[in-house]
């Protein structure tokens, strides 16, 4: 039993709630979430309405829930794309809540309601910017992103991504001299690997399928690690964890096509999530890293 399930932050829940609806609002009941790996998290049911309460208890989750509001509101004013609406972030003693819109979630059925998905994604991507990167930093997981911008994407992919999270698997002890050689040698060839040159696309930044939501209507983004890049990245990431049904791809492929040889660059775009699992996992992540890396040398 989680202390959100035991109503251990019920108070400090109704009264965020209460100030940002402007009327009092009360919990009448708690329905605890499965989904997530890194937060107690649960849906909390009200007076005529539902919020989603995630609880925070490292050092850096009020600077990572923070970001992750902004985050969401970003997405939302600047791409279209319907997310949560946050009702506040707040504390409880060396906890942190993060306190949103519970959004009613519909099974995808029909290759349609795939098709919407894609469709979606696609509408998020087709806003850009000069640079690659954000004005602030992002998280991915437990990971904190530095997003200061770069004019190029190889010097953005190259130094803000894989020599940072190899930074962080070497700091865990989880990377061999053959693996730190190996990712250097890719870096230095970046430049001749990261075709296309296309506008920099607005990123959810994780979008694999457990934090692409589908309300009936649109789809709703959850979870995002923003800032600016090769859309390519996200695509890769969608199916990386769970199979999804191909009409979500040819759907986006619809809609925006991607540059040719889009597939030959698939695993090039998962080495920074290797990285990530490799500190995290240690030796039994580091086969995928050291072959998606050997693809490119």
């Amino acid at each position: 039993m989680s202390l959100l399930s035991e109503g251990f932050y019920n108070h400090a829940v109704e009264d965020c709630v209460s100030r940002a609806i402007g009327r009092p609002w009360r919990i009448t009941g708690i329905m605890p979430h499965q989904g997530g790996a890194m937060h107690d998290a649960a849906r909390m049911c009200g007076d005529g309405m539902d919020v989603f309460v995630k609880v925070g208890v490292r050092p850096f989750s009020l600077d990572q829930f923070e970001q992750e509001a902004w985050g969401l509101d970003y997405l939302r004013i600047h791409s279209g794309i319907r997310t949560p609406q946050v009702l506040g972030v707040c504390m409880v003693g060396s906890h942190v809540l993060l306190v949103m819109e519970a959004i009613d979630t519909k099974p995808l059925l029909t290759k349609s309601d795939w098709q919407i998905l894609g469709s979606g994604l696609a509408q998020l991507h087709r806003t850009t910017w000069d640079h690659c990167g954000l004005a602030t930093h992002s998280y991915l997981g437990i990971f904190r992103q530095d997003n200061t911008p770069e004019d190029s994407w190889a010097a953005f992919y190259g130094q803000r991504r894989l020599r940072d999270s190899m930074q962080m698997a070497i700091r865990a002890g989880n990377m061999t001299p053959e693996a730190i050689g190996a990712v250097e040698r890719l870096i230095e060839k970046l430049p001749q690997l990261c075709d296309p040159d296309e506008p920099f696309a607005l990123l959810h930044g994780d979008p694999w399928i457990g934090n692409l939501l589908f309300d009936g209507r649109q789809l709703v983004l959850i979870d995002c690690s923003i800032y600016y890049g090769n859309r390519e990245i996200d695509l890769t990431t969608v199916d990386l964890f769970r199979p999804v049904d191909p009409t979500l791809f040819d759907a986006y492929q619809a809609c925006y096509p991607t540059a040719p040889g889009f597939s030959s660059r698939i695993k090039l775009w998962r080495i920074n999530q290797w990285l990530g699992h490799v500190t995290l996992y240690g030796e039994k992540s580091m086969p995928k890293l050291l072959d998606a890396v050997k693809t490119y040398l």
